[in-house]
C-alpha cells in the first residue's frame, strides 16, 4: 500500500485524529515512555486554523507532525508521527500512532484502506528521511533506539 504524508489535515478529520492519537487503546502499553517524552519535549495538543488541524507540542517550536493517509482514500487517517531534528544528522521520532485495524472480522483487501502496519510506516518514513539532506539516522524516543538510514 502506498502512503502519502501530510503536514495538516482537514478539520473534518479531527475526530479520527483524536481517537487515534489521544485515545488510542494501545496507548497504555507505552504509558511510561509517553510520559517521559511529554515531560522532556512537551504535551501534544491539537491546533486548528483556517479549516485545517495539526498537532504541536506545547512549548516546543522545534517539532513537526506528519499525518499518514492512503492516497486512494485521503480522508482516512492511517498514522501520525511527531518528530524533531535537534541533532543535525538525526531525526528524533517523539510520538507515533497507528490506526486500529478496521477489518478485523472480514477478509482484508489491500485496496480497501486497510490499516497501515508499523513496518510499513517506518519504511515509508525512512524513505522520506533519506530525501532530507544530512539525515543519517532515525532515533525513536520511546525505545531509545537509533537506526541508520541506508
Amino acid at each position: 500500500m502506498d502512503v502519502a504524508f501530510r503536514s495538516e489535515l482537514s478539520s473534518a478529520m479531527g475526530s479520527q485524529l483524536e481517537a487515534m492519537f489521544f485515545f488510542n487503546p494501545r496507548q497504555s502499553n507505552w504509558a511510561a515512555q509517553i510520559r517521559q517524552v511529554v515531560e522532556k519535549y512537551g504535551m501534544p495538543e491539537m491546533k486548528e486554523a483556517g479549516g485545517k488541524i495539526t498537532i504541536a507540542l506545547r512549548g516546543n517550536a522545534h517539532t513537526q507532525t506528519l499525518f499518514i493517509v492512503n492516497p486512494q482514500w485521503p480522508d482516512l487517517l492511517e498514522g501520525v508521527i511527531i518528530y524533531s531534528r535537534l541533532d543535525y544528522p538525526e531525526i528524533l521520532v517523539l510520538h507515533l500512532a497507528l490506526a486500529e485495524p478496521r477489518l478485523a472480522h472480514v477478509v482484508t483487501v489491500p485496496e480497501a484502506g486497510s490499516t497501515l502496519d508499523f513496518l510499513r510506516l517506518i519504511t515509508a518514513f525512512t524513505k522520506l528521511a533519506k530525501s532530507i539532506a544530512g539525515v543519517e539516522r532515525l532515533h525513536f524516543a520511546y525505545w531509545n533506539l537509533a537506526i541508520p538510514i541506508i
